[in-house]
């Protein structure tokens, strides 16, 4: 089903809670490590670029290893302005009510399309050399008498390594719901689903998490990373070569990867 068909099946209303009957059921969305078209993925840890992790696939759980050294492509960034999300996907969602949880994905699909994320002062900064600084840390592992292979198992297919290759730094940045400013983890807004063939669905959604970002950052003088894109490598042995490789595009369940983040915290 294409995202025109979900959006054109689901319509959302939002109204602030100060308008929603207090017996609607209240719905808990998680937009920590949410997805924001055109931004990236919402930075709720601050992890810098080259901020490396561990991904049991299998397990959907995420690891911190260490901060690997990158090199920027533009040294400081390019500056961007203000940039706003065109959508937000894969946020967390708990609570719903037991009539709607078949049609999960398809209120998801339909709080994204009502939800951004606006990011003011925004600079990107991306980096390169990430299997360069693998392949050093790898040797720093054997280095300090650590055997990589119980650390990274790069004969285990449940396993990758998750590089944070890119972020947008910005002054501020906030989400919106239906327009309204819901960055604060005690904002509620009402929301009314309806679906195709049956009645409209009215429910409260409680943020619940911080999802604010920005001021100036420490010494550096730089702004928070409060977005970032990542690389996602096998890690893997070659018949004949003793040293450890890592390969790009190899097929991983993306839409598993934000739960894995906030698996984190």
């Amino acid at each position: 089903m294409t995202f025109q068909r979900i959006l054109s099946l689901a319509v959302v209303t939002v109204a602030l809670s100060g308008c929603v009957e207090k017996s609607l059921s209240t719905v808990s969305a998680n937009y920590q490590f949410s997805n924001a078209a055109g931004l990236g993925t919402q930075n709720a840890g601050l992890y810098e670029p080259g901020s490396a992790f561990l991904w049991n696939i299998g397990a959907k759980k995420l690891e911190f290893l260490d901060t690997l050294d990158l090199t920027p492509t533009t040294p400081g960034g390019v500056a961007a302005g203000d940039v706003t999300s065109t959508n937000v996907a894969e946020m967390g969602l708990t609570g719903l009510p037991s009539d709607l949880l078949g049609d999960e994905g398809l209120v998801k699909a339909s709080i994204g399309a009502k939800s951004q994320f606006v990011a003011k002062g925004a600079r990107r900064e991306d980096y390169r050399d990430t299997i360069t600084a693998l392949g050093r840390y790898v040797e720093g592992l054997i280095a300090q008498g650590n055997d990589p292979d119980l650390i990274l198992h790069p004969r285990d297919d449940n396993f990758r390594v998750v590089i944070v290759r890119s972020v947008v730094r910005a002054e501020d940045a906030s989400l919106f719901l239906g327009g309204t400013d819901s960055s604060d983890p005690n904002k509620i807004v009402g929301v009314s689903v309806n679906l195709p063939g049956r009645e409209a669905a009215s429910f409260k959604v409680r943020l619940g998490t911080n999802t604010s970002c920005g001021q100036s950052g420490g010494s550096n003088g730089k702004a928070p990373p409060c977005f970032f894109n990542t690389l996602v490598l096998d890690p893997h042995y070659v018949e004949g070569n003793p040293r450890m490789q890592f390969r790009v595009g190899i097929p991983f369940p993306e839409g598993d990867l934000p739960d894995a983040f906030r698996s984190l915290r």
